[in-house]
């Protein structure tokens, strides 16, 4: 196996096997589209098969600042459905789940997690809020 997995820009990977079959997401922070979907068999070989977020509402991401967006999303499947889980990070949709049955797309809008807000960050051992405010020390 090689390291990374994917080269390039694909930070934070997740992986599920379903089938056989290896599927990964990575991070794309405050860019669209959003969130790629790669296959592969051998973990060696991808091919990208498409994205999570392709309409601007699914991340709501147009004011995000440089380094927000999507997250260290996570990928599950279960009885024939995939899910994406990712944080949102200083967007109002905070955590959202998104859900397919293709990996492929298309995914659907997503829902997000009431009462997680999806950015909260440690600056200079500080607890910040996406808006800024502290919430107590890290």
């Amino acid at each position: 196996m090689y390291n990374p997995l994917i080269p390039g820009f694909n930070p934070d990977p997740s992986v599920v096997l379903v089938e056989g079959v290896y599927y990964l997401v990575t991070s794309t922070f405050e860019y669209l589209p959003g969130i790629p979907v790669y296959r592969s068999t051998d973990l060696v070989e991808w091919t990208q098969i498409g994205n999570v977020a392709t309409r601007p509402e699914q991340l709501r991401i147009d004011a995000v600042a440089t380094g927000g967006g999507a997250r260290g999303p996570t990928s599950r499947h279960r009885d024939g459905v995939f899910y994406v889980i990712v944080t949102v990070a200083y967007s109002p949709v905070g955590c959202v789940v998104f859900t397919a049955t293709d990996p492929a797309g298309p995914w659907s809008d997503g829902i997000s997690i009431q009462g997680v807000q999806g950015g909260a960050f440690e600056v200079g051992g500080q607890v910040v809020d996406r808006r800024g405010q502290l919430l107590g020390p890290a």
